[in-house]
């Protein structure tokens, strides 16, 4: 009985320091492990603290470290289950694995879903309809960090198409009263609706989507990059060529 009271606490000792391991985080956040984050939505808002290992702080544009290979980024969550820190650990220099978000897999000149929404000003919009125009969409939501601080590149991407066949149409699951108060602070110059558009089972924001004029898939990009304004524009100059 002894024995076995020394092995449990072994092991809830190890657990504990598993899910905890730098003394910077603070001790009511727990370590999200691998398993869960594959049945988890990743939201990074504004409020969340972002380090490296030797206890920096780094400001929110080095989300773009989410999708450099060198760095393992570690969730950290409160008793709530959301995230409050990331800590970009520096990997081994072995080859890692990197597993391709299923959510970013698609196949080129796939036929885009239809859809119906109502933009910001009660004009309804249907996606099919759009057909002979190169159509850019955007998914996104208030409280996404990453979402946030691309719009300045999104909003450059529009003035330089101003005079082209390319719609730019955000989608986000926000009401239009919590749109509306985040656009009198930030300028987010896409066509705004606020919909849920469940039928492309985005998960991860932002994410970007490119449709060509016969309304067949040509790009998908998820999550934040720092470069996302020339992605798209190459995408958009192809289309036209």
């Amino acid at each position: 009985m002894k024995s076995l009271f020394f092995s449990l606490a072994i092991l809830l000792s190890f657990l504990s320091f598993g899910q905890n391991t730098y003394k910077f985080i603070p001790k009511k956040q727990h370590l999200i492990t691998s398993e869960q984050l594959k049945t988890m939505e990743i939201v990074i808002t504004p409020d969340v603290m972002l380090f490296n290992e030797q206890v920096k702080i780094l400001p929110i544009s080095q989300m773009e470290l989410m999708a450099n290979p060198d760095y393992q980024p570690l969730f950290y969550a409160n008793t709530n289950g959301k995230i409050k820190s990331v800590v970009f650990k520096k990997r081994d220099d072995y080859p890692t694995l990197i597993e391709e978000n299923p959510e970013a897999s698609y196949t080129v000149g796939e036929k885009a879903l239809d859809f119906i929404v109502t933009d910001l000003n009660g004009k309804t919009i249907k996606l099919s309809e759009l057909k002979g125009k190169v159509v850019v969409l955007n998914f996104w939501f208030t409280k996404c960090g990453p979402c946030v601080q691309e719009m300045p590149a999104l909003n450059a991407l529009v003035k330089e198409y101003k005079n082209k066949d390319v719609v730019f149409l955000a989608l986000t699951f926000n009401k239009k009263g919590v749109v509306e108060n985040f656009l009198y602070e930030t300028d987010f110059n896409y066509t705004i609706a606020s919909n849920v558009i469940n039928m492309y089972g985005i998960q991860s924001y932002p994410t970007s989507i490119v449709i060509n004029k016969k309304g067949k898939i040509v790009l998908k990009e998820i999550g934040y990059r720092t470069n996302i304004k020339s992605v798209l524009s190459n995408t958009i100059k192809i289309i036209y060529a």
